[in-house]
């Protein structure tokens, strides 16, 4: 994996945004026309994971639980992660030169103490049972005694809450 930009740092939270098209501005900014999801408001973090719409598959894939490792780094390797500013608007987001809960099944907080990497649903919505609705997703790899979470998506109706190594945990539990 690429070394993190100085920028961000671990645990910080990025929203992802399904871009359409890239320009520049008169300045000579990056824009990104942003294709989904649907804001009310622009995202309080100005880290963005901008996604390619033509990979828009993704996301019904990782509701489904169809999503392995190797494609979760494919996938990663085509967003571009950013920092910047999302217009007024909510339309576009200029690239420039808040804590909440994790919910984690029994479940998938053993396979991550067990499985040396993997990829996968760690809790979807009790209330409605759909991941489109809200549900975590992450990326574990041991590293010696701990659990390194190297990636996590937080879904909350569709809007995405990324965050790269946000934190790790013993294998062992104490």
């Amino acid at each position: 994996m690429a070394e993190l930009p100085a920028w961000i740092v671990p645990g910080d939270a990025a929203t992802l945004v399904w871009y359409s098209g890239r320009g520049e501005s008169a300045e000579g900014v990056p824009l990104y026309q942003v294709a989904g999801p649907a804001l009310d408001a622009p995202p309080a973090s100005p880290y963005f994971l901008l996604a390619p719409l033509e990979r828009d598959d993704f996301a019904s894939r990782l509701y489904r639980g169809l999503v392995d490792l190797p494609e979760l780094r494919g996938f990663l390797d085509d967003c571009t992660l950013a920092r910047g500013e999302m217009s007024e608007s909510l339309d576009r987001v200029a690239v420039l030169p808040g804590a909440r809960p994790l919910f984690v099944t029994p479940e998938a907080y053993a396979t991550a103490r067990q499985e040396p990497e993997q990829f996968g649903t760690a809790w979807v919505c009790d209330e409605c049972g759909e991941a489109e609705d809200a549900a975590a997703f992450l990326w574990t790899a041991h590293a010696g005694p701990i659990v390194r979470v190297c990636f996590l998506i937080q879904n909350d109706a569709g809007v995405w809450s990324c965050r790269l190594h946000p934190f790790e945990f013993l294998k062992e539990a104490a």
